[in-house]
């Protein structure tokens, strides 16, 4: 709760941030994005909207072995979806994750970083729509 997210003095600023934190993004995305994901704050400086109580690496204040007893109740299909580029994929073993639950895929985007719906959205909606069907 005491976390101060990080301001931008202006718009630009922000925008340049999101283009340098997301390489895979155009530019006409990212505009798009910073401008439908920031607000400006009582000072005139921009900051992302976000939830500050999900910026944790734990999103539960319960132990990993707690977390992955309750993925394994989940009984329906799950797809668990990574780009090839991501930083989040340096930080686990994906056959771990996807033996947490009781019937999940694990499938890797190549040419995508951390927002495969944005790097990749015809493969991220082809393999969303297989899934569900």
């Amino acid at each position: 709760a005491a976390r101060q997210p990080r301001r931008y003095p202006t718009l630009d600023d922000a925008y340049r941030r999101m283009l340098a934190a997301n390489p895979h993004l155009s530019a006409e995305k990212a505009r798009h994005l910073t401008i439908h994901g920031a607000n400006q704050n009582e000072d005139g400086t921009y900051t992302w909207k976000f939830d500050n109580y999900i910026h944790t690496s734990q999103l539960l204040d319960l132990p990993a072995a707690d977390v992955r007893a309750l993925w394994r109740n989940i009984s329906c299909p799950v797809l668990l979806m990574a780009g090839s580029e991501s930083w989040l994929r340096s930080g686990g073993d994906p056959e771990a994750l996807v033996g947490a639950f009781s019937d999940a895929r694990h499938v890797v985007v190549d040419g995508a970083g951390h927002w495969v719906q944005h790097d990749q959205l015809d493969t991220f909606l082809d393999l969303v729509g297989a899934f569900l069907d």
